[in-house]
């Protein structure tokens, strides 16, 4: 599966740019970081609404899709309030080759992984009321990720070696 692209900088989750300095708290480039997957799970579940063949796989990107517009609003939000310069949308982002279900469920999880990642980095900052809901974010993703079939990861957001 290919990485989902952020502005941000390329592939997300730690360690990827923009990459805080040194010792430095990580909340405006984590909080750009988790913005940016927010934004690519909305265009990937409104594409998957639209291009999903069965009724029940259209029904539950259109609720995937929501959850993730609310979540791109509460961090957009938050950004301002912070003073971080909130990245706008992409014109596009990846999409899957094939369209039939597996492949759909497969961007799916892929999706919920980039947030899953994105709210782990973002979960490092100083900021409380942005580490509960980095929590919120990661367990959220999870659970949606499994609801298309992931398989349950005993640390949901960590790259796996």
């Amino acid at each position: 599966m290919s990485e989902i692209p952020t502005p941000a900088g390329g592939s997300q989750g730690p360690g990827t740019d923009p990459s805080p300095s040194e010792g430095g708290d990580p909340t405006g480039a984590a909080l750009a970081e988790a913005l940016s997957a927010e934004h690519a799970a909305v265009y990937g579940y409104e594409f998957v609404g639209g291009a999903a063949g069965d009724r029940t796989r259209r029904e539950r990107a259109s609720a995937s899709a929501y959850e993730h517009k609310a979540l791109r609003d509460a961090l957009h939000a938050a950004s301002v309030e912070r003073g971080v310069d909130p990245p706008a949308a992409l014109a596009s982002y990846p999409l899957p080759q094939g369209r039939d279900g597996g492949d759909m469920d497969d961007f799916a999880v892929e999706l919920e992984e980039t947030t899953m990642s994105a709210y782990l980095w973002l979960s490092a900052s100083a900021d409380t009321e942005l580490r509960v809901t980095a929590a919120r974010g990661l367990q959220e993703s999870t659970v949606r990720s499994l609801e298309w079939g992931a398989e349950l990861d005993s640390l949901p957001g960590f790259e796996r070696g």
